[in-house]
């Protein structure tokens, strides 16, 4: 089946048994003389073209393995094959696609010298980090097939010929190597460690820790940050900000920054004013909560604010309703009022200390709502 790159047309269908079902009524065809399109054969004759497939997987049914091809705009499955069999096709219908991607890119090279011109922007001189995005927008800002295959989420540079790979303009190692830009990245965060180190030394009030600054550096496209409660989470944001304009790499407008709770939205925003030093009220980066921003997403775009339960704006409505929600479940459910009496008896005086909360607000809060009418509650932060 892996000779179908030699020239010659290469078709798949399931077993004979498999053929006596609906689901194994397929017939794929691989021919390099259909110019980047795959013939499919399943209710009907359709034309699947390489550049609008965006996966293939193989999965194990009950009696069988199948292959899944994701297009835009549509799914088709193709039962009926042992798992030799479907880890092949997977495997021809990659280098299949892959062979027309390559030949889009051979034949427009001349058109890739602008990408590489748009990636050296970011890497000479080390300007700044490379994530995935920027290879993204520097091949998104060049117009032609070549670009769309070199974007294609199934291009394999390493099934990419060594002729090919040649002739590419040198920064594309960072397209079609990810170690390359692994090795820039890291290079890049020890001398930025080093040349700011005087302003991360005194930053909100604050020196930041080597993990802070760290975090701050990296600007790939998602960064997890795994931290404890008081751990300096909020001051990790603060110093982002304030590190992506100082490399003047983005614009204030383009910053938009969430909380989970108004106060420490509101606070979040004090300390990158302050930062900053400009008045609250100038400040153009955008600091607000993630139900404020979804709020505002949905009034945008239907004309109205959405309809919200009646208890969400009364400051006891949400207490009151999971208190009518453990009434019912103690009532209705043993089990459940079991476990509930166990954690009231075993964990009365259940606390969290002073030091864990971000500000002294915030415990005190915490604490007015855990003695609310004088009586323990467990120890959650809204009671």
């Amino acid at each position: 089946m892996s000779k179908l790159l030699s020239g010659r047309a290469q078709t798949y269908r399931p077993g004979f048994l498999a053929r006596l079902f609906a689901s194994g009524k397929w017939k794929l065809t691989l021919d390099p003389r259909l110019s980047g399109r795959i013939r499919l054969r399943q209710d009907g004759d359709i034309e699947l073209a390489c550049l609008d497939i965006v996966s293939i997987s193989a999965s194990k049914a009950l009696l069988w393995h199948s292959v899944e091809i994701r297009s835009r705009g549509r799914t088709d499955g193709l039962s009926g094959l042992t798992g030799e069999a479907a880890a092949q096709l997977v495997a021809d219908l990659h280098a299949f696609i892959n062979s027309h991607l390559f030949g889009l890119i051979g034949a427009e090279t001349g058109r890739l010298h602008d990408v590489d011109a748009r990636l050296r922007t970011i890497t000479e001189g080390s300007r700044q980090y490379l994530a995935q995005a920027d290879l993204g927008r520097a091949i998104a800002s060049v117009p032609g097939d070549a670009a769309a295959a070199l974007a294609h989420p199934l291009l394999n540079s390493q099934l990419m010929p060594a002729k090919l790979k040649a002739s590419l303009p040198p920064s594309f190692t960072f397209l079609t190597d990810p170690g390359v830009r692994q090795a820039y990245n890291e290079a890049f965060v020890a001398a930025e460690l080093e040349k700011f180190e005087p302003f991360f030394d005194d930053l909100d009030g604050r020196s930041l820790s080597d993990q802070q600054r760290e975090a701050c550096i990296r600007l790939e496209d998602n960064n997890l940050l795994v931290a404890s409660a008081g751990s300096g989470k909020s001051a990790t944001m603060v110093g982002k900000v304030a590190y992506v304009l100082e490399k003047q790499l983005y614009r204030p407008e383009e910053i938009l920054l969430l909380a989970f709770n108004k106060s420490a939205a509101d606070e979040l925003k004090t300390r990158i004013a302050r930062q900053l030093q400009v008045e609250e009220g100038e400040l153009a980066c955008r600091v607000t909560t993630f139900h404020a921003l979804g709020r505002g997403i949905i009034e945008e775009v239907e004309g109205r604010p959405p309809q919200l339960a009646n208890w969400v704006e009364h400051p006891a409505g949400e207490t009151k309703v999971i208190e009518e929600i453990i009434q019912a479940l103690v009532e209705s459910d043993p089990e459940f009022a079991r476990m509930w009496s166990d954690l009231l008896v075993v964990h009365p005086k259940a606390d969290i200390p002073v030091e864990v909360f971000d500000t002294e607000t915030d415990y005190n809060r915490y604490a007015s709502d855990r003695l609310r009418k004088g009586s323990a509650t467990i120890g959650s932060l809204a009671g």
